[in-house]
């Protein structure tokens, strides 16, 4: 008699397990990417926040956000940290130079080629290369994402794409994929995970998130 009350219950351990039977199935993962590199394309200038978890050897940079566009270069805050000393300054990118202004006053350095907002945003840029590039793509779930119904992606992407987009990073890497339910699909952010290159260390775990996609006069205020 025992075991006959148990199935119910059992049955609906397995219904609570698998989700609500319900609940409206989860979008194609392959189909959202997809729409969003597309979008990708066209994309003239956004508002962005990176942040860095953990050290990537050769990328001193422990967190960014700003304003970048294909015609006006970037403009923002910098969080940096080398070997000696951890700095916070802002900067803008005009051209092939970047200004840096902080504490000790101001100076110019070269902008390194894979950091101009022509190897980032456009047809050919890293954000579009990413999703391009990335593989084994699995729908988890929706999530609120700055204030927008989005799609959360998991996926891997290959060393050879990455290392194109960050050359710092030389191992594949896992992310996840925030894409906006409404169309045009927007790519609302990416949280990429680095794996440790040592065992004595730790993933790192990079975090972009995206904003005001074309609606950003570069140094107009925010």
């Amino acid at each position: 008699m025992r075991c006959r009350h148990l199935v119910p219950v059992l049955l609906l351990s397995i219904g609570l397990i698998g989700g609500c039977a319900g609940s409206p199935p989860l979008p194609s993962a392959p189909e959202f990417v997809s729409a969003a590199a597309d979008s990708l394309v066209s994309l003239r200038s956004v508002r962005f926040t990176l942040g860095v978890n953990g050290v990537v050897t050769g990328l001193p940079v422990r967190g960014l956000d700003g304003e970048i566009s294909l015609e006006g270069g970037a403009v923002g805050n910098a969080d940096l940290q080398d070997d000696f000393e951890r700095m916070k300054v802002k900067y803008r990118l005009s051209g092939s130079e970047i200004t840096l202004s902080g504490p000790g006053g101001e100076r110019v350095i070269s902008a390194s080629a894979p950091y101009t907002p022509q190897a980032m945003l456009g047809a050919e840029g890293g954000l579009r290369r990413l999703l391009t590039g990335a593989t084994e793509l699995k729908g988890e779930r929706w999530e609120r994402v700055q204030d927008t119904d989005s799609f959360r992606i998991g996926a891997k992407v290959p060393a050879a794409v990455i290392g194109g987009i960050v050359p710092e990073i030389r191992s594949d890497v896992f992310v996840k994929l925030w894409i906006s339910k409404d169309e045009p699909r927007r790519l609302m952010r990416v949280w990429v995970q680095v794996p440790p290159t040592r065992p004595e260390d730790f993933a790192v775990m990079l975090e972009l998130a995206l904003t005001g996609h074309d609606a950003v006069v570069v140094g107009g205020g925010r």
